[in-house]
């Protein structure tokens, strides 16, 4: 009798809850309704199956199906959406112990989101994965699948999903029989949940903390907690966290052997797993109930509970169910390894039609080079041929001007000649006719022009040599100066040929018909506009060039 009070009170918190459900419902309604575009109305949808699951588990069913529904139906598909929906219709199919269709759908999501490139979902699908596999024993794989999603998760600093990360690995880890390692998860997910005040998961956290408890035989402190998470369940309206509370109570007494005790709460663990489609859950709870009745004598209903458990244990449990989750899996895998090789011959196909870009530019650059380059020397060749011409009429012209200079230097050397035949005839009668007859006073200024005259007859002696050693020097010497000295006069010019030819500078004011000091200035403008030092003689720098 008092079990079915107990179970009647629920059923009747159940219907106050789906009063206020019904409010959110139609409100949800409204907004549907008001909703501009079919964006918008999926979004809506989703988001609200994604809160619902844990209040009004076939509603969010109906509701996520109509939205996936309703993608199908756009001419462009909005991949984020579907990915969405894929995920809230794994997590619906393993809470109903659907655990291969749970798995086919969190690849389908896991691929749309590799596709996206989208890490902090795709960690999300890794996580649910790995709660598939818990929920199939495959303990060792979950917790891989959980430590690869928490290193994600850390990477991006989503605190909140490394402590739901640690929690479900703590339950791997506890279902192990590593204790230890299961309080140390919990430990830390517990800590991350109080830092950012999620007082839901904590409440997960908790009951996951009952079972650690009740496997250390802790039961006091498992009961205190058990009580506190059907409180907060019921207020919250989760009904499947609120499933766990019962059947967790249910343990706690199971093992105090106060068998009545646990029965109220295996049956309320029933009606509400039962309401919702919770099949693990039912499973569990009619295995339960079955233990109970044979503790309490009632063999009859043990025979028929246990009948109930296996019915639903086999639809969860067998080895078609492991046949398709390996299915599932090969074809993920084949899927991915199909689109890798499509990546790869997309890629040869880049590189490919790369190449042949990369080859028609070399080819039409060398083309344009080429032409350049032609055009280049042509126009060197023409520009040469110019400057040969050039130089043939500036040649032409300074053979003319050295031949003009050197008929005037045959004049000036012819005349020299004359002139010293002269003074060589006066010098000799001097020195035969008069100085033997002339008095001393006479015979000293006699000895003077005698020796004038000889220095003028050696001097104009030298020019005779002249002629052949200007012709020499004449040969591109002045052409060479014009080049290297543009500076430097016509006169400066001539007197550089001469000091070629090693005149003094008495020799050239005798040649020039100049004063010393002009012959002495001009060397001076050639040492400067030449740029000599003090210590680099004139003569010798410019009989070098």
């Amino acid at each position: 009798m008092r079990g079915i009070i107990f179970v009647f009170f629920n059923l009747l918190i159940f219907s106050l809850c789906a009063q206020e459900g019904d409010s959110i419902f139609i409100k949800f309604q409204d907004k549907i309704d008001v909703s501009e575009s079919d964006k918008e109305k999926i979004d809506l949808m989703l988001d609200f199956a994604e809160k619902q699951y844990e209040y009004n588990f076939s509603f969010a069913k109906r509701m996520v199906e109509e939205a996936v529904e309703l993608i199908n139906n756009q001419s462009d598909v909005n991949k984020e959406q579907l990915a969405k929906a894929f995920t809230i219709q794994a997590i619906i199919n393993r809470r109903e112990g659907r655990y291969p269709e749970a798995l086919e759908f969190n690849l389908k999501a896991k691929s749309i989101y590799e596709e996206l490139n989208d890490s902090l979902r795709g960690s999300d699908i890794m996580h649910n994965i790995g709660m598939v596999y818990r929920s199939q024993k495959l303990h060792q794989k979950a917790i891989t699948l959980y430590k690869e999603s928490i290193a994600i998760k850390k990477a991006i600093n989503d605190v909140h999903g490394v402590a739901i990360g640690y929690n479900m690995m703590g339950v791997s880890y506890r279902q192990s029989k590593k204790l230890d390692s299961a309080l140390v998860c919990y430990k830390k997910a517990r800590e991350l949940l109080e830092s950012v005040n999620s007082f839901d998961d904590i409440q997960r956290v908790n009951n996951n903390m009952i079972t650690l408890y009740r496997d250390q035989k802790k039961y006091d402190l498992a009961i205190e907690l058990a009580s506190k998470n059907i409180t907060v369940s019921k207020k919250a309206n989760r009904l499947f966290s609120l499933t766990g509370a019962y059947y967790n109570m249910s343990t706690l007494f199971k093992l105090l052997k106060e068998y009545e005790k646990s029965m109220l709460y295996a049956d309320s663990a029933l009606a509400v797993a039962k309401q919702e489609n919770f099949r693990k859950r039912i499973s569990k709870a009619y295995l339960r109930k079955s233990f109970l009745s044979h503790k309490m004598g009632d063999y009859k209903t043990a025979y028929f509970d246990y009948r109930k458990f296996n019915r639903y244990s086999d639809s969860i449990f067998n080895i078609e169910n492991i046949k398709r989750i390996q299915a599932s899996e090969l074809n993920y895998k084949f899927q991915q390894e199909k689109r890798e090789v499509e990546l790869l011959a997309k890629e040869e196909r880049s590189k490919k039609q790369l190449y042949r870009i990369l080859f028609l530019l070399v080819l039409v650059s060398g083309l344009i080079i080429a032409y350049l380059i032609f055009r280049i020397y042509k126009n060197r060749a023409i520009i040469l041929e110019e400057k040969v011409e050039r130089e043939k009429a500036q040649k032409e012209l300074l053979d003319a001007k050295v031949k003009v200079g050197e008929e005037e230097t045959k004049k000036l050397v012819a005349d020299n000649t004359m002139r010293l035949e002269f003074k060589q005839e006066l010098l000799d009668q001097i020195k035969t006719h008069i100085l033997p007859e002339a008095k001393d006073e006479l015979k000293v200024k006699l000895s003077s022009l005698i020796s004038e005259l000889q220095l003028q007859v050696t001097t104009e002696g030298k020019l005779s040599e002249i002629q052949s050693k200007i012709t020499d020097i004449n040969q591109g010497f002045d052409a060479k100066l014009r080049e290297l000295y543009p500076k430097l006069t016509k006169t400066e010019r001539e007197v550089c040929a001469l000091l070629r030819v090693n005149l003094s500078i008495k020799e050239i004011m005798t040649v020039r018909n100049s004063s010393l000091d002009a012959v002495k200035s001009t060397r001076y403008r050639i040492r400067k506009k030449m740029g000599l030092n003090s210590g680099e003689e004139l003569e010798r720098f410019i009989q070098s060039i």
